[in-house]
Protein backbone atom coordinates (compact mmCIF):
# COMPACT_ATOMS: atom_id res chain seq x y z
CA UNK A 1 0.00 0.00 0.00
CA UNK A 2 1.45 3.69 -0.90
CA UNK A 3 0.63 6.36 1.40
CA UNK A 4 1.69 9.99 0.79
CA UNK A 5 1.57 11.33 4.64
CA UNK A 6 4.50 11.95 6.46
CA UNK A 7 5.53 9.09 8.67
CA UNK A 8 6.41 10.63 12.25
CA UNK A 9 7.33 7.35 13.47
CA UNK A 10 8.52 8.85 17.06
CA UNK A 11 5.60 11.14 17.97
CA UNK A 12 2.69 9.39 15.77
CA UNK A 13 2.97 7.44 12.45
CA UNK A 14 -0.16 9.03 10.50
CA UNK A 15 0.40 6.66 7.62
CA UNK A 16 -0.18 3.42 9.79
CA UNK A 17 -2.68 4.95 11.60
CA UNK A 18 -4.92 6.14 8.66
CA UNK A 19 -4.56 2.09 7.76
CA UNK A 20 -5.57 1.34 10.90
CA UNK A 21 -9.17 2.98 10.09
CA UNK A 22 -9.13 1.65 6.66
CA UNK A 23 -8.46 5.35 5.15
CA UNK A 24 -11.07 6.63 7.56
CA UNK A 25 -9.89 10.32 8.36
CA UNK A 26 -13.03 11.36 10.02
CA UNK A 27 -12.60 8.17 12.71
CA UNK A 28 -8.97 8.90 12.90
CA UNK A 29 -9.74 12.64 14.04
CA UNK A 30 -12.46 11.84 16.20
CA UNK A 31 -10.38 8.91 18.17
CA UNK A 32 -7.27 11.24 18.45
CA UNK A 33 -10.22 14.19 19.62
CA UNK A 34 -11.91 11.81 22.14
CA UNK A 35 -7.77 10.99 23.79
CA UNK A 36 -6.88 14.50 23.67
CA UNK A 37 -10.17 16.06 25.44
CA UNK A 38 -9.58 13.26 27.87
CA UNK A 39 -5.79 12.90 28.50
CA UNK A 40 -5.74 15.54 31.01
CA UNK A 41 -8.02 14.12 33.19
CA UNK A 42 -6.72 10.60 32.74
CA UNK A 43 -3.40 11.93 33.26
CA UNK A 44 -4.09 13.04 36.36
CA UNK A 45 -6.11 9.87 37.92
CA UNK A 46 -3.31 8.17 37.21
CA UNK A 47 -0.74 10.43 39.24
CA UNK A 48 -3.23 10.52 42.34
CA UNK A 49 -3.35 6.47 41.67
CA UNK A 50 0.41 6.44 41.89
CA UNK A 51 0.70 9.57 44.99
CA UNK A 52 -1.64 6.78 47.09
CA UNK A 53 0.48 3.83 45.90
CA UNK A 54 -2.41 2.31 44.16
CA UNK A 55 -0.23 -0.48 42.28
CA UNK A 56 -3.02 -1.91 40.55
CA UNK A 57 -4.85 0.73 39.58
CA UNK A 58 -1.94 2.61 38.11
CA UNK A 59 -1.32 -0.66 36.17
CA UNK A 60 -4.93 -0.85 34.69
CA UNK A 61 -4.61 3.32 34.33
CA UNK A 62 -1.62 3.26 32.12
CA UNK A 63 -2.68 -0.01 29.91
CA UNK A 64 -5.77 1.88 29.12
CA UNK A 65 -3.96 5.24 28.06
CA UNK A 66 -1.65 2.89 26.35
CA UNK A 67 -4.69 1.35 24.21
CA UNK A 68 -6.17 4.36 23.39
CA UNK A 69 -2.96 5.70 21.95
CA UNK A 70 -2.41 2.91 20.36
CA UNK A 71 -5.12 3.10 18.00
CA UNK A 72 -3.68 5.89 16.48
CA UNK A 73 -0.07 4.64 16.57
CA UNK A 74 1.15 7.08 19.26
CA UNK A 75 4.50 5.24 19.66
CA UNK A 76 6.23 7.65 22.61
CA UNK A 77 3.32 8.02 24.29
CA UNK A 78 2.82 3.90 24.08
CA UNK A 79 6.27 3.20 24.97
CA UNK A 80 6.07 5.44 28.22
CA UNK A 81 2.89 4.34 29.31
CA UNK A 82 3.68 1.00 28.73
CA UNK A 83 7.12 1.07 31.06
CA UNK A 84 4.86 2.56 33.57
CA UNK A 85 2.35 -0.57 33.42
CA UNK A 86 4.97 -3.13 33.63
CA UNK A 87 6.73 -1.20 36.42
CA UNK A 88 3.56 -1.42 38.49
CA UNK A 89 3.08 -5.11 37.31
CA UNK A 90 5.81 -5.99 38.97
CA UNK A 91 4.39 -4.53 42.38
CA UNK A 92 6.01 -1.34 42.88
CA UNK A 93 6.52 2.58 41.83
CA UNK A 94 9.29 2.90 42.76
CA UNK A 95 10.91 5.57 39.90
CA UNK A 96 6.71 5.87 38.37
CA UNK A 97 7.00 9.50 39.26
CA UNK A 98 9.55 9.58 36.50
CA UNK A 99 7.54 7.57 33.90
CA UNK A 100 4.84 9.19 34.81
CA UNK A 101 6.28 12.62 33.64
CA UNK A 102 7.58 10.74 30.66
CA UNK A 103 4.41 10.20 29.65
CA UNK A 104 2.95 13.94 30.11
CA UNK A 105 5.83 15.01 27.99
CA UNK A 106 4.65 12.48 25.35
CA UNK A 107 1.41 13.76 25.69
CA UNK A 108 2.42 17.23 25.34
CA UNK A 109 4.30 16.22 22.01
CA UNK A 110 0.90 14.51 20.87
CA UNK A 111 -0.79 18.06 22.01
CA UNK A 112 1.87 20.25 19.61
CA UNK A 113 1.52 17.65 16.08
CA UNK A 114 -2.40 17.61 16.50
CA UNK A 115 -3.20 20.69 16.33
CA UNK A 116 -0.90 21.03 12.58
CA UNK A 117 -3.15 18.32 11.26
CA UNK A 118 -4.79 18.83 8.27
CA UNK A 119 -7.52 16.00 8.52
CA UNK A 120 -9.07 17.04 5.22
CA UNK A 121 -5.44 16.67 3.34
CA UNK A 122 -5.30 13.34 5.40
CA UNK A 123 -8.41 11.75 3.92
CA UNK A 124 -7.41 13.41 0.06
CA UNK A 125 -4.02 11.94 0.58
CA UNK A 126 -4.82 8.65 1.71
CA UNK A 127 -3.84 6.24 -0.84
CA UNK A 128 -4.76 2.55 -0.53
Amino acid sequence: MAHDLISLDSVMNLAEAMENMDGDAELLQEIVTIFMETGPEQMAALANSIAAGEVKDVAIKAHGMKGGASNFCARKFVASALRLELLAKTGTLDGAGPLLDAMKANYAELEELVVLINWGEVANNWTS
